[in-house]
């Protein structure tokens, strides 16, 4: 078994941590469900953001077990997504941000910059984040999703978008798809129109 089973990726823009708290709810919730115990870290206690990164957006990785922790540090480099893919899997899991990610990294083989899966024939995110939807001035993100992101946390609580569900079938009913994560909130810049140039099924 791996030595830290389970990670967190945190965004630090300037030194400041992002969104902690959406953080350290899943991180919680993810002891009770995988551990079988509540959780002893305090996220804020536990992050503390070295000098040479406290200017841009920074990548913080937190693994972790039930007694121990690694902290780790990168600038990062906002991934340029145009074409995504489609990928079909059955009865996938991946309800917590598991290291071992081999299962869900074979999948990203294919012609996209991106993958759309769809499991169990219904929408549900890309390899590293959440999938938002626009149709009719709207957005709505998939009710199929496997990992409830902090991003789609955020954005449900302030009401700006809705869960749907979304069959393959209906891809093309929406007219633009967005990556979102902890490092990538909603901007309406990194939207991709849905056509079939872009989006392979």
């Amino acid at each position: 078994m791996c030595q830290y089973p389970l990670f967190e990726t945190v965004a630090i823009i300037d030194g400041k941590i992002q969104n902690i708290f959406y953080h350290q709810q899943r991180m919680n919730n993810a002891f009770i469900y995988y551990f079988k115990h509540e959780n002893s870290f305090e996220l804020l206690d536990i992050i503390k953001v070295p000098e040479a990164y406290q200017k841009g957006l920074v990548r913080c990785r937190i693994d972790y077990n039930t007694k121990e922790y690694q902290v780790q540090f990168f600038y990062y480099i906002p991934k340029v997504i145009k074409t995504f893919q489609c990928v079909y899997v059955e009865n996938f899991d991946y309800q917590f941000k598991y290291t071992d990610r081999l299962e869900l990294d074979k999948l990203k083989q294919t012609a996209g910059d991106e993958i759309i899966l769809v499991n169990n024939g219904f929408i549900s995110d890309c390899s590293i984040g959440n999938l938002l939807f626009l149709k009719q001035g709207k957005w709505y993100s998939p009710n199929h999703y496997l990992l409830k992101g902090t991003q789609l946390s955020y954005l449900l609580d302030e009401q700006k978008i809705s869960l749907i569900d979304i069959p393959v079938e209906a891809l093309f009913d929406y007219e633009q798809i967005m990556v979102i994560n902890a490092l990538n909130p909603f901007d309406l810049q990194r939207a991709v129109p849905i056509t079939s140039d872009r989006i392979f099924r």
